[in-house]
């Protein structure tokens, strides 16, 4: 039994997946060496809003249960009634329960002797299978331990085969925390429409005059009633593993997502890429000799990013000039190179995580179902929860944090937009304070006025602002 499996360290989730698959494991301790033949019963408890099962564990378990608290005012009485009575007297109350607990033990023993001869109906397979298929199942575990769990649930009825309703029973066991839907529950993206369909840009007279240094009047900093339509995204392309070059990182203690950087070595390296220029001015320095030693290698110190803090702003005004799409596209790039993610979405005008903590494929499907561009920007009280994730998440100097926004703040009633500015800034430097390395915010092109917004916005905020064109992207598939 393991409590908070989602919590599990890397070294030991390796270490009980090695055990499970090998049947053996081995134990070490001041020199002493054994090695134990093993079976699991693997059991464990979660909180999900802590961040998702690894995906191997995930895959072990046949079944899962979510325990939620929606008790109805007479089952929370009956509940309190039957403590009270467990705490007052322990032997009393299992006398009174014994019979029932009895009757529920006969019934599992004569469901375990007739389990072996309960039979699966070819046509039940035969929808199962279609089923799986059409879920996307990978490999064979969960289809056939939805298999198993049916011929049980029909034997503990007492039937001799499995019927459609144990086949919907052991499906919601063991599916139901394997499953790849995005955790908001967005609905499939939308084709967009055409451009004679689109919905009409309301105008906002009478704002951008009061705004000193504010963008065009086409941003959010404007009344939080205008321009109330969502913007419909483009079905999402199947993503590129993209890398971060690192000439656009050049002040960072830590180097971008599988960045490709490295450093000349001319000791302990026997091979390896040659760095001929290096080689040649060295060889004049000392002389040159047939034979002799003296080689420059090239030695990778390039590091994956263990975990991704990522913050993507879906606003309504992100969804002007394919802004949020080409965010989304370079995101979902990034996402395919990294072990884990943290993924926060400003959308109908509020920050909710899309993924708390959990496996890049997760944060994909999360991704791709986003339908629309929609709602004001909160880009202040984003970051602070942002901030909250990164200093409360033990981040490590090989975590990167990430922003992808237009910087165009939804104004709070009587604010003004360098009040805005001010609280964007506050809430970076917080930000940049808790992470290991700067966080590096990243926009596609973009025009002058905006371009100059974020720059203003960004000076002095310890946070890296970083131009991405999709074609300055090293692809590495």
């Amino acid at each position: 039994y393991v409590d908070e499996i989602n919590l599990l360290p890397d070294a030991l989730s390796d270490l009980l997946l090695d055990s499970a698959a090998s049947g053996i494991h081995r134990q070490e301790r001041d020199g002493l060496s054994q090695v134990l033949h093993s079976r699991y019963i693997l059991i464990g408890t979660m909180n999900p809003e802590e961040g998702d099962l690894r995906p191997q564990l995930s895959d072990r378990f046949a079944h899962g249960v979510r325990i939620e608290d929606s008790f109805s005012a007479l089952e929370r009485v009956e509940i309190g009634r039957r403590r009270l009575a467990f705490d007052d007297d322990p032997a009393a109350f299992e006398n009174e329960w014994a019979p029932a607990t009895e009757c529920l033990n006969t019934r599992l023993q004569e469901a375990r002797q007739r389990l072996l001869s309960v039979q699966v109906p070819d046509a039940l397979r035969l929808a199962l299978a279609e089923r799986a298929q059409k879920a996307g199942l990978e490999g064979m575990r969960a289809e056939l331990a939805v298999l198993r769990t049916a011929r049980a649930a029909a034997a503990f009825r007492g039937a001799t085969a499995a019927a459609a309703e144990d086949l919907e029973e052991a499906w919601d066991l063991c599916l139901g925390h394997r499953s790849t839907e995005p955790p908001l529950g967005l609905p499939p993206p939308a084709a967009r429409p055409p451009q004679s369909e689109k919905p009409p840009q309301t105008s906002n007279p009478g704002t951008s005059s009061s705004l000193a240094g504010a963008p065009p009047s086409s941003s959010p900093l404007t009344p939080k009633d205008a321009q109330p339509d969502p913007i419909p995204l483009l079905p999402m392309q199947k993503p590129r593993i993209l890398s971060l070059p690192q000439p656009l990182f050049p002040n960072r203690h830590l180097t971008a997502p599988m960045a490709a950087t490295a450093r000349l070595a001319t000791s302990r390296l026997e091979s390896g890429p040659v760095l001929w220029q290096a080689s040649v001015v060295a060889s004049l320095k000392r002389g040159w000799e047939p034979g002799a030693a003296g080689w420059t290698w090239v030695r990778s110190s390039a590091r994956p990013v263990r975990r991704l803090w990522a913050l993507l702003d879906a606003s309504r005004s992100t969804g002007g000039a394919s802004f949020l799409e080409q965010a989304r596209e370079v995101l979902a790039g990034v996402l395919r190179s990294v072990k884990k993610v943290s993924l926060l979405l400003i959308h109908n005008n509020c920050a909710t995580w899309l993924l708390r903590s959990g496996a890049p494929g997760r944060a994909l499907a999360g991704l791709s179902h986003l339908p629309s561009a929609a709602g004001g920007s909160p880009i202040a009280g984003a970051l602070g929860k942002l901030n909250r994730a990164v200093s409360g998440g033990r981040a490590t100097p090989r975590d990167t944090v990430c922003i992808c926004s237009d910087g165009m703040p939804t104004l709070r009633s009587g604010q003004s937009a360098a009040q805005a500015a001010r609280a964007i800034r506050a809430a970076l430097q917080r930000l940049a304070r808790s992470s290991s390395s700067s966080p590096f915010w990243l926009r596609p092109p973009m025009g002058r006025g905006v371009a100059a917004w974020l720059e203003k916005l960004l000076k002095g905020s310890g946070c890296e602002l970083v131009q991405l064109p999709l074609k300055s992207l090293k692809t590495c598939c």
